[in-house]
């Protein structure tokens, strides 16, 4: 009976750990696919960024357990952090963006986190398949927003990933931790990798207006941007890497 408790209290123990803190989503250790096949993401602009050549080899790529935030950093998440700044956001449940890298940067390390890296990002999006949107493998524009103006987090219902994280298709892109560099085993070439931009994911709003909109929202989509710059359709989300929560 003794025994029976102890393991009893040991396995609720390790269910909450691996529910990790209630805002974040445990993303196991493992492999997933990594990147897109030549073709998969049709070049509609005749650009290596929207091409997909930057995503290429599609690969099984391994990546240690982490959390991940369930929802974009809200405004009113980021105004606890920076109470005196002053930001186009209307809502407090709005995602908060206009601001660069190294604020949202500051931001997740203020909160004892950091920025997912890309890899992260995608495989809390992607789950264990190919799949280019969070729900499979074919567009549905009206279940993300894309549209003019950004809504609440988490009000697109079908804009979840298999892991439980909401909208990585539409609402705002995301910063990440990464530079933009090549792949692994990539013989790809562009005069911009290195420590020169940094690597945002997700699709956002505005994105209808663009005739090249379905590239622009695939889970694969490496948009490469200047660390200092600010955008209005860019935010971010925080990631815990699982062995540092007590």
């Amino acid at each position: 009976m003794k025994h029976t408790l102890l393991v009893i209290i040991f396995l609720a123990g390790l269910f909450a750990c691996q529910q990790g803190p209630a805002e974040m989503v445990f993303i196991p250790s493992g492999k997933f696919i990594l990147g897109i096949l030549p073709g998969q993401s049709t070049p509609r602009f005749m650009s290596e960024r929207t091409t997909g050549l930057n995503a290429q080899p599609q690969q099984e790529y391994f990546i240690d357990s982490f959390y991940i935030n369930r929802f974009e950093v809200t405004y009113e998440d980021f105004m606890r952090f920076k109470p005196q700044a002053k930001y186009k956001v209307i809502k407090p449940n709005e995602p908060m963006r206009g601001v660069s890298w190294y604020e949202a940067d500051a931001y997740c390390a203020w909160t004892g986190k950091r920025l997912p890296t890309e890899f992260e990002w995608e495989k809390a999006g992607r789950g264990g398949d190919d799949r280019l949107f969070v729900w499979g493998g074919e567009s549905h524009d009206e279940w993300a927003n894309l549209g003019k103006t950004v809504q609440p987090v988490g009000s697109y219902k079908k804009d979840l990933s298999l892991a439980g994280v909401f909208d990585m298709t539409g609402n705002v892109s995301e910063w990440t931790a990464s530079w933009y560099n090549s792949y692994p085993n990539s013989t790809h070439k562009d005069e911009n990798f290195g420590e020169k931009l940094k690597v945002s994911r997700g699709g956002g709003i505005q994105k209808r207006e663009h005739g090249f909109m379905q590239e622009f929202i695939t889970l694969t989509y490496r948009n490469p941007l200047p660390p200092k710059g600010r955008f209005w359709d860019t935010g971010f989300r925080c990631a815990l890497t699982a062995e540092q929560k007590s």
